[in-house]
């Protein structure tokens, strides 16, 4: 009944948004021009809301690779790849991740949560206890509950507690870690240094999300476990294509033996059709692209990121924990998380807006996307507008 309770009291607050006319989701884009879109409800929003990191969903060659791709092979795969197949480009985007780090096995998957469900199941069973770090992705623990095995928690980054269910559990068959290598609504990193340090003491598994990390994060781009020198020691890294990549759809980096098994027996890939040949052939594009100029994007990233967590933290907002280009702007409470996101947009900056149960009560925030593609003085716009709204709201 406290459930059922909650649940209800939650719709009744998107409700009232809705019925008020000032709840900011779902909104229908109807242009997207470079950092601008259009919305069904405001003209020419700078869009600082997204996952497009850099920017190279809006990318002529990525669109050009795209409508190559559906020339070649229409719209749709045959069926189910375990029967059907997939197309030459599939092969091609596997074997070019399958070559960029120390996993020698790249599988794709329609999206990052089937990629998520698909390994965690494989990899565990009943036999096996799971750990995870309270804040990783639902998907994280969609796929924890579907493997059978038993699932503990630790409080976010907290290694102590880590270290204590490590040694709580060496009677398992397996002790698997799982982490977001860059968590999406904090913007922190996991300590993937003392967790590969850990995992290695206590003979434990490591899987990592690294979906808001690959391409942006890390010497070689390829996300935190690469910032931290570890990515030799994880046993599985998931990724996706619709942040960095400005595509859409999944992959797990890992061992042959594992890639085998996900390929007979992952029910999120062989009962799932591939990605669409237009959107692996945008995927195809990106990761050449990345090849050739990845290193200028990163730093243009890594510029614009400075100057706004800079900026704003030196005019004292709350942008937590923030060490990457994903800001989150502390305002707290719900409604008033939700008035400073309308406001925002009222003057032409569009925002991400995490409130209850996205997040936990009483931590809303605007998650705040900066891309490679925004210029200094959009940025400079954003610092402006977002100093004027602490001010006005008092967060």
């Amino acid at each position: 009944m406290a459930v059922q309770a909650k649940a209800s009291a939650l719709d009744e607050l998107y409700s009232e948004w809705e019925r008020g006319g000032t709840s900011p989701f779902f909104p229908v884009i109807e242009a997207n021009h470079g950092s601008f879109v259009t919305t069904d409800r405001h003209e020419q929003l700078l869009m600082f809301g997204s996952c497009d990191y850099l920017g190279l969903s809006q990318d002529p060659s990525l669109k050009e690779a795209a409508i190559k791709a559906i020339e070649e092979f229409g719209t749709n795969t045959y069926g189910a790849q375990l029967l059907c197949g997939h197309t030459r480009i599939h092969h091609e985007v596997e074997s070019k991740l399958s070559s960029l780090t120390s996993l020698p096995s790249a599988i794709l998957f329609p999206s990052g949560m089937a990629a998520n469900l698909a390994v965690i199941s494989a990899m565990a069973s009943s036999e096996d206890v799971i750990i995870n770090d309270r804040t990783d992705h639902v998907s994280i623990f969609m796929g924890s509950q579907l493997s059978g095995a038993e699932m503990r928690t630790f409080p976010h980054n907290n290694m102590k507690k880590l270290e204590s269910l490590l040694s709580q559990y060496e009677g398992k068959r397996r002790r698997i870690i799982i982490v977001d290598g860059l968590y999406s609504a904090d913007g922190d990193f996991a300590p993937l240094d003392e967790i590969a340090a850990l995992a290695a003491a206590y003979d434990a598994k490591v899987i990592v999300d690294e979906a808001h990390s690959f391409g942006t994060v890390g010497p070689n781009g390829l996300g935190v476990a690469d910032h931290f020198g570890v990515l030799d020691t994880v046993d599985a890294v998931v990724g996706t294509m619709s942040k960095a990549l400005g595509s859409v759809g999944g992959f797990v980096l890992t061992k042959p033996v594992l890639e085998r098994e996900l390929r007979y027996m992952a029910p999120s890939y062989t009962s799932s059709r591939g990605s669409a040949p237009g959107v692996v052939g945008a995927t195809l594009a990106s990761l050449t692209l990345l090849e050739t100029c990845g290193g200028e994007l990163r730093e243009r990233l890594a510029s614009n990121t400075a100057l706004v967590i800079g900026r704003l933290r030196e005019a004292g907002i709350d942008l937590m924990k923030t060490r990457s280009h994903i800001v989150p702007v502390l305002v707290r409470e719900e409604n008033k998380t939700i008035q400073v996101a309308n406001w925002l947009m009222e003057h032409g900056v569009f925002t991400a807006a995490f409130v209850y149960p996205h997040v936990p009560s009483n931590t809303g925030r605007l998650r705040i996307g900066i891309t490679s593609r925004h210029t200094t003085a959009e940025c400079e716009r954003l610092i402006s507008l977002l100093i004027e709204a602490r001010d006005r709201f008092s967060f």
